[in-house]
C-alpha cells in the first residue's frame, strides 16, 4: 500500500472492522469511500489531494445528490476520523484546521421520541401474534434503557447473567452493564430463541454466521414495518420505529430531570452532546407548567 493513499487506506481500515464483526460502522465507511471515488471518478486518492478546497468541492457535490446534511455530515467525519488515524500512523500529512470549512455537525431535525402515554397504551397485549411480538420488543428495547435495535440483535445468551445483561455496544464497542427488571424479564422469557444451538439470545438472525448483517437489516426492516402496523391497529399511535424507544427512553429520562450526563452513561454515549440530538423540544405546555412551579416556589413563602 502507498504511503499516502486515501482509498487502500480505507479499504484496510474496512477489512478491520468487518474483522470485528462492526459490520454497521463497515457499511458506512464503504459508502463514504464509495462517494470520494464517485467524487473523484477514479479508484485511487492521496492524503495529499485531500485539502480544504477538494472538501468545500466534495461536499457541494454530495449536495448536488441531493443528501441531507446529516448523511453530509456522516461522509465527512469518516473521512475525518481515517485523516487523523492515518496521520497518527505517520500514512499522512498533517494539514491543520483541514475540515474546518465543511460540516461536521448534526442538524436537529423531527424527533423521534414519543410521550409517557404512548408507553402505557402500549402495554395491553394485541391479538396479532406478528404485531404482538413486534410490542413486546419495542417494550423490552425501551426497558432495556433504549438499547439499539442492532445491540439486541446481537445479543447473545451468555451476555444474560441472572439479571443482569453485559454486552458492547456494536457502535462504540463501549461495554454496558444493564440491570433487567422484573417487567423486562418476562418479555425476555416469552421473546427468547427457542433454537439452543444458536449463540443469540433472540430469534432475530436465525443462521449464525451466514452473512448475519444481512439478517440483521432484514430482521430490523420487518421489525420496523411490524411497529407501523402496529400504530395502525392502535388507533392514535404514530411514528413508532426502532429508534423511537431509544429516544424516548433519553427524553422521558431527561422530563424527569435525570442528570444529561447520567443519561449519556447509561446509554452509552460519548459524550452529553450525542444524548442532547436524541432530546425532544419540551412542549409549550410543559415549560408553562415549569414556570409556574418556580414562581409557585418563590412566590408562595411571602
Amino acid at each position: 500500500m502507498s504511503k499516502t493513499n486515501l482509498s487502500a487506506y480505507m479499504a484496510m481500515t474496512i477489512s478491520q472492522l468487518r474483522e470485528e464483526r462492526r459490520m454497521g460502522t463497515a457499511h458506512v465507511y464503504q459508502s463514504t469511500l464509495n462517494r470520494i471515488k464517485d467524487f473523484m471518478e477514479r479508484d485511487s486518492i492521496s492524503f495529499e489531494e485531500v485539502t480544504p478546497v477538494w472538501l468545500k468541492a466534495f461536499q457541494e457535490y454530495l449536495l448536488g445528490r441531493q443528501l441531507h446534511w446529516n448523511t453530509i455530515s456522516t461522509y465527512m467525519r469518516m473521512l475525518r476520523a481515517t485523516y487523523f488515524r492515518a496521520v497518527d500512523e505517520g500514512m499522512a500529512p498533517y494539514q491543520p484546521r483541514l475540515f474546518k470549512g465543511v460540516y461536521t455537525g448534526t442538524k436537529v431535525t423531527v424527533k423521534r421520541a414519543v410521550d409517557e402515554d404512548v408507553f402505557r397504551r402500549l402495554d395491553t397485549p394485541v391479538a396479532d401474534e406478528s404485531l404482538e411480538s413486534a410490542r413486546l420488543l419495542f417494550l423490552l428495547l425501551f426497558m432495556l434503557r433504549g438499547m439499539p435495535f442492532v445491540d439486541i440483535a446481537y445479543l447473545r445468551h451468555c451476555d444474560l447473567h441472572d439479571n443482569v445483561i453485559v454486552y458492547r455496544r456494536k457502535k462504540t464497542g463501549a461495554w454496558l452493564t444493564v440491570r433487567v427488571e422484573a417487567k423486562a424479564m418476562e418479555i425476555i422469557r416469552i421473546l427468547k430463541n427457542a433454537d439452543g444451538a444458536s449463540p443469540y439470545l433472540f430469534p432475530l438472525i436465525h443462521h449464525p454466521g451466514k452473512d448475519e448483517y444481512r439478517q440483521y437489516q432484514n430482521a430490523l426492516r420487518g421489525f420496523n414495518y411490524r411497529l407501523k402496523k402496529l400504530g395502525e391497529y392502535i388507533n392514535g399511535i404514530t411514528g413508532l420505529t426502532s429508534y423511537t424507544a431509544r429516544h424516548s427512553w433519553a427524553t422521558i429520562a431527561n422530563y424527569r430531570n435525570y442528570q444529561q450526563e447520567l443519561i449519556s452513561n447509561a446509554m452509552g454515549h460519548s459524550s452529553v452532546k450525542v444524548t442532547e440530538t436524541y432530546f425532544k423540544r419540551h412542549s409549550d405546555d410543559k415549560i408553562w407548567d415549569m414556570n409556574k412551579e418556580i414562581v409557585s416556589y418563590i412566590f408562595s413563602k411571602q
